[in-house]
This record gives C-alpha cells, structure tokens and sequence, in this order.
C-alpha cells in the first residue's frame, strides 16, 4: 500500500513501570489521497507498520484500495 510518515507535532506524554513521565514521538501514516491510515508511537512501531503496509499480506485488515468513482 501506497504511504508516506508524517511526524506529529507535538511529543506524546505516557506514564512508564515507575510511574515516571516519558515523552514518545507519534507517527501519522498517510494514503496517496493524503488521509490517515493509523497513527502510532514510537520508533519501533513506526518501522514495523512501515514494512507491514509495504507487504502483500493483510492479517491486520488494515489495508484497502481507493476507487476513484
């Protein structure tokens, strides 16, 4: 599937296993027609969902095709 990565603007604040605050980058994922596909939050998750739309499978159901009318 066609995408590209946008960088979210502002960082994501969560709490860690120590209850001490931590800041994530969020990653928005955008189709050719410029919508969002799925956000996520951090670097990981962005790589894996990068490889997972370039795949050809679609065990998440994520995936669709857009049909110009």
């Amino acid at each position: 599937m066609k995408h590209t990565i946008e960088i979210l603007r502002d960082k994501t604040p969560f709490l860690d296993d120590n209850k001490k605050i931590q800041w994530t980058q969020g990653y928005a994922f955008m189709d050719e027609s410029g919508h969002c596909i799925i956000i996520v939050y951090g670097e990981g998750k962005r790589d894996a969902m990068s490889k997972y739309l370039d795949s050809d499978e679609d065990p998440l159901g994520l995936k669709y095709t857009i049909i110009n009318l």
